[in-house]
């Protein structure tokens, strides 16, 4: 009995204790209780977040612990973030960078003011892109400096995708494209031919190719014309394209077409041509945090 009163008495004094207790002191924009950081990288660092907040009012803080003393990474960074009260009190435009040496932990929190900038998908990318490889080569100073430059590009709107990135400087990407195209080319011309000699089987095969290749063709220029183009432009290729898709799927009846019809054909469709055309007192402002952003190890 004696047992589980203390044993209760340890869980309720667990669950009731002050996570507070573990905050570090808001000290700077650069705290770094593990000493991950050189003198000169962490004066560097502090300098590039101040100019960013001189410029925009947003708060960056990067705070790098020894431990999280059996917290988790998301609950203690929210926690903390609230309890410094990071970013400005209307705009909770506030940013904790929080590494955790010993539990190998890692976690970008993101304020209500910046979470549509700053997003759980770009947020989980700096680490898993930026942080985490530098971190496991054992390059502090780089990860965390990367990661900075990072979100503070995400957060004016010029931060680029790493796998998209990736994906496009792909060079068998290159060739996706021009295989559709091929497609297309190769079905136009059976499609052409099979008018020509009334055979109703290649003609049906040839639609079908026809336009299963060039709507793969269009889905991906589509695709790469949201990234890389403005949308007016992608709504001209959808314009055409359907009104190209509208014309080659139109029926034919080869026995009421006289040979005649066939005669300068465009091979787009078996119509005739002519019918078609700090230390320097720094503190937080009262932002605060919703759970925004992603976490990671190393």
């Amino acid at each position: 009995m004696k047992r589980l009163i203390i044993l209760l008495l340890f869980i309720f004094s667990f669950l009731n204790a002050d996570i507070t207790q573990y905050f570090p002191k808001l000290e700077g924009r650069v705290i770094d209780q593990a000493n991950m950081l050189s003198p000169d990288v962490k004066k560097d660092i502090d300098a590039i977040l101040k100019k960013h907040e001189k410029e925009t009012s947003n708060q960056i803080v990067v705070v790098i612990l020894n431990s999280l003393n059996g917290y988790t990474i998301e609950d203690f960074s929210y926690q903390l973030g609230r309890f410094w009260g990071i970013g400005q009190k209307d705009k909770n435009n506030g940013v904790l960078l929080v590494v955790s040496k010993e539990d190998r932990k890692v976690r970008i929190e993101v304020g209500y003011g910046l979470e549509g900038a700053l997003t759980d998908k770009i947020s989980h990318e700096i680490i898993n892109y930026t942080i985490k490889p530098n971190f496991k080569a054992n390059q502090y100073e780089l990860g965390v400096l990367k990661a900075v430059n990072e979100i503070m590009a995400a957060i004016k709107g010029e931060y680029v995708g790493k796998e998209k990135a990736e994906n496009f400087n792909d060079p068998t990407n290159s060739f996706i494209p021009l295989g559709f195209f091929g497609l297309v080319f190769l079905s136009i011309i059976i499609n052409s031919g099979s008018k020509k000699i009334k055979n109703v089987f290649l003609y049906k095969i040839s639609k079908s190719s026809l336009v299963s290749s060039f709507f793969a063709f269009f889905t991906f220029i589509m695709s790469e014309a949201f990234t890389t183009y403005n949308l007016l432009f992608a709504i001209i290729i959808f314009i055409v394209v359907f009104i190209f898709i509208y014309i080659i799927t139109i029926d034919v009846d080869f026995n009421k077409l006289s040979s005649k019809e066939y005669t300068g054909s465009s091979g787009f469709g078996g119509f005739d041509s002519s019918s078609n055309s700090d230390s320097d007192g720094f503190s937080g402002g009262g932002g605060s945090f919703g759970g925004g952003g992603a976490s990671g190890d190393w």
